[in-house]
């Protein structure tokens, strides 16, 4: 049966050393939510600051232009003709040319309105004052004419008004005009860039109150407002007359029969010219016809910019609030709101949604920035910058858990099964309720948890990684990735430099196999040293000075010293002896280990030349790792080494181990190449890492190497006798010399003679030494060796 998540959380909350968590510090103990609240002010501020741009926005009519830019683009989309109960009767070019006069005279005119009451006109309205004297006699007719059909002309005017530091002085028709005719305003105020138009259905003069023109020919006789025209009624559909025509009687009675008529101006010269968004240039006079056709449908009522503000209020606030990063309630207003314009035209509600759509535009800037931050990009979860606060956190422990083989996952996975997985984990994690936030960096989690006693914190830990791998391997069927945690316990530092300390700390024990890594001060202190030991190894190899010293490799049989094992024995700048296992795994994990090797292999010839001319059998031993042999070019560099030196190739061996295993397919030709040019070949440390069986069949050696912790062990464990004894009889029934290390008795190498081992080496023997000592000892021919 495969547990599930919740169950292997469950055996969490019994990992040994939970419960001696040290108590958190009173200052500290809000530290574990940082993260989340972190991302709260955040959000809050900008939520704030988007709020509040969008009211003064509104305040100062910031974005007036756009707005009626998208009003215009609304009326385009609802155009429609405009009904014909009104028409225009204009002044054009024609009329001037025909009439050949500037304007036609106050006598034209009076004859105009005598056609039009003929012809059965309901009202005429007058897009002109009147307000200066002509002749006597065309203003003595136009006044008779006013006499005679009074109540049915209206004359324009124009109250004083203010606009910024400039007044504008009323308009108003000649006095014994105003006794026969009615008035109606002509002020209209035009948006700036005159993308939009603003009239008042009235206006005020010395406490008597006036129609606008746009109410006079709608009959309008409701409360005083202002209003916007709807652009939606196409002003080219507006029935049009030449005023020549009209006064002419070339238009027939029924097309102006029961109508109300206003007279304008649309000469090519004329001042009153206004442009009409994606219409173009329009005379003034057509502009209170469609002002008035807007009265007639409906009074249209301005809601302003507050329910939008609100809308917009609300999503802002929903996500503010919310626990996910999801955008969905910012794009349902930026959608939203647009789109509900369309039909609130339609019954006559306006609403202003630029102040709302800036301060949307403003918090989801911030928010974008906010998630780009603090968010992480693969999945749902906070990046450790949202914990990252710059302060020291002495009550918590902070850990990173990296997951081997996550980016070979990812390619095969989708993003959301990706997603799945590290929420998964996230999940696992913050199950027992003691964790707090979670973070997601690249291929590590981050957190934060109560502090612990060291012992019970590698208790903690340890148990940790095996649940973590127990739930990868069977929820998500990958036994191949493998959590590595890093813990950091520098509880001085600010968290931001602990948590990049926890995740070298995961790196480098998913790097060296290990389920975790606590960064104390020993790991720290480790650290440093093997830091140190990279600077030394690099100054050594850019010197190309490597000490070596030689181990003798006596002949059990005869006592006589038959080779001996190059080691690395160095004092650099003259200090203490460097660790020569430090050492070489210090050059494994910057990969240069082959460059290692050739400094030492050279040192090693030069010094074997003289072992060689006391002894032509002499065999010269150097390390080498069995990886290397797949790589040509070191091979190659080897023996142009050998050729360049004058070292006979058949006095070389290559003592060989590794701990990873070996693909055959890469190590057979570098083999075959070594054998045909004598190189000897020898298994090191048999029966350790992965020099086992399996390494006598893949390398064709002449020799193997019992390792030195078996033959130790000889004298006191029948395992280890029983081991050395079978290797031996293996390994000469294959026809291989067999060799033991770490001889240090005389007890040991009487063992080993009676099992019939053919050489031995160790501290019984001689330690390592210089090739000057080894010479004097080859003079003697024979180890003699003290019981």
């Amino acid at each position: 049966m495969t547990p599930s998540l919740a169950s292997l959380a469950g055996l969490l909350r019994r990992i040994p050393g939970r419960a001696e968590k040290l108590a958190p510090e009173p200052p500290e103990e809000n530290v574990l939510q940082s993260g989340e609240a972190l991302l709260r002010r955040k959000r809050n501020k900008v939520a704030i600051f988007a709020i509040l741009f969008g009211l003064v926005s509104a305040a100062i009519d910031l974005p007036l232009p756009a707005e009626d830019a998208y009003r215009a683009v609304r009326a385009q989309l609802r155009s429609r003709p405009a009904p014909p109960d009104i028409v225009m009767v204009t002044v054009d070019d024609a009329t001037l040319n025909e009439l050949g006069k500037e304007l036609p005279s106050r006598s034209d005119d009076s004859a105009l309105v005598d056609r039009l009451v003929a012809a059965g006109v309901d009202k005429i309205v007058f897009d002109r004052a009147h307000a200066d004297p002509e002749t006597p006699a065309s203003d003595a007719t136009f006044e008779r004419m006013l006499e005679r059909h009074k109540g049915k002309v209206w004359l324009g005017m124009t109250p004083s008004y203010q606009i910024k530091f400039q007044k504008i002085d009323r308009i108003l028709p000649l006095e014994r005009f105003r006794q026969h005719a009615a008035m109606a305003s002509m002020t209209g105020f035009a948006s700036p860039f005159s993308l939009s138009v603003v009239f008042p259905t009235s206006v005020d003069i010395d406490g008597t109150t006036y129609p606008s023109i746009s109410a006079a020919l709608a009959g309008y006789d409701g409360s005083s407002l202002r209003y916007r025209p709807d652009f939606a009624f196409n002003p080219w559909t507006i029935p049009t007359y030449s005023y020549v025509d009209v006064l002419k009687g070339r238009v027939p009675a029924s097309k102006l029969r029961g109508r109300s008529v206003i007279i304008g101006r649309s000469f090519f010269e004329s001042s009153d010219f206004l442009v009409m968004p994606l219409k173009g240039r329009v005379p003034g006079s057509y502009f209170h016809v469609i002002g008035a056709q807007t009265l007639k449908s409906g009074v249209p009522t301005d809601l302003y910019w507050f329910p939008a503000m609100l809308i917009v209020v609300m999503a802002i606030g929903s996500y503010t609030l919310g626990r996910s990063r999801s955008a969905r309630p910012l794009w349902f207003a930026a959608v939203g709101l647009p789109l509900l314009a369309f039909p609130l035209d339609e019954v006559r509600f306006n609403i202003d949604i630029m102040p709302a759509m800036l301060a949307l535009g403003f918090a989801g800037i911030g928010f974008h920035r906010i998630a780009k931050k603090y968010y992480s990009s693969d999945v749902d979860a906070m990046t450790t910058s949202a914990l990252s606060l710059d302060k020291g956190s002495a009550a918590l422990d902070v850990y990173a858990l990296r997951i081997a083989n996550l980016a070979e996952m990812s390619e095969e996975w989708s993003p959301r099964e990706l997603g799945e997985f590290v929420n998964s984990l996230i999940t696992y994690i913050k199950g027992p309720g003691e964790a707090g936030d979670v973070a997601f960096e690249r291929d590590s989690l981050v957190w934060l948890a109560p502090r612990m006693d060291k012992v019970s914190l590698e208790r903690h830990a340890d148990g940790l990684a095996l649940m973590l791998k127990t739930a990868i391997s069977y929820d998500w069927q990958s036994a191949s990735s493998t959590p590595a945690i890093g813990i950091d316990t520098n509880y001085s530092l600010p968290l931001g430099q602990r948590i990049k300390k926890a995740m070298q700390a995961a790196d480098e024990a998913a790097n060296r196999g290990v389920r975790f890594i606590i960064n104390d001060a020993a790991y720290v202190e480790a650290r440093n040293y093997r830091l140190e030991i990279m600077r030394v190894l690099e100054k050594g190899l850019r010197e190309r000075k490597i000490g070596v010293a030689y181990q003798p490799k006596i002949d059990l049989a005869t006592g006589r010293i038959v080779g001996a094992e190059t080691l690395i024995r160095w004092k650099p700048d003259g200090q203490d002896f460097v660790n020569p296992q430090e050492l070489v795994l210090a050059a494994e994990a910057s990969d240069r280990i082959n460059e290692l090797t050739m400094i030492v292999m050279e040192a090693a010839l030069v010094d074997g030349r003289e072992a060689i001319a006391l002894d032509p059998g002499f065999k010269l031993a150097i390390n080498m790792s069995a990886k290397s042999l797949s790589d040509t070019h070191l091979l190659f560099d080897m023996m142009t080494m050998l050729g360049r030196i004058g070292f006979p190739a058949e006095n070389l061996t290559l003592e060989l181990t590794e701990t990873a295993k070996l693909e055959d397919k890469l190590i057979a030709p570098q083999i075959s190449a070594l054998n045909a040019r004598g190189i000897g070949l020898s298994i090191d440390d048999f029966g350790t890492g992965q020099s086992n069986l399996e390494y006598l069949e893949k390398l064709p050696s002449s020799e193997l190497k019992i390792d030195k912790k078996f033959v130790q062990h000889m004298a006191t464990s029948e395992e280890s006798h029983a081991v050395v004894r079978a290797t031996i009889e293996i390994a000469h029934s294959l026809g291989k010399v067999v060799v033991a290390e770490g001889v240090e008795t005389e007890a040991v190498a009487d063992q080993l003679r009676a099992m019939g081992c053919d050489q031995a080496q160790g501290f019984l023997f001689s330690q390592a030494i210089a090739m000057p000592e080894l010479l004097i000892m080859m003079g003697g021919k024979r180890i003699v060796v003290n019981a």
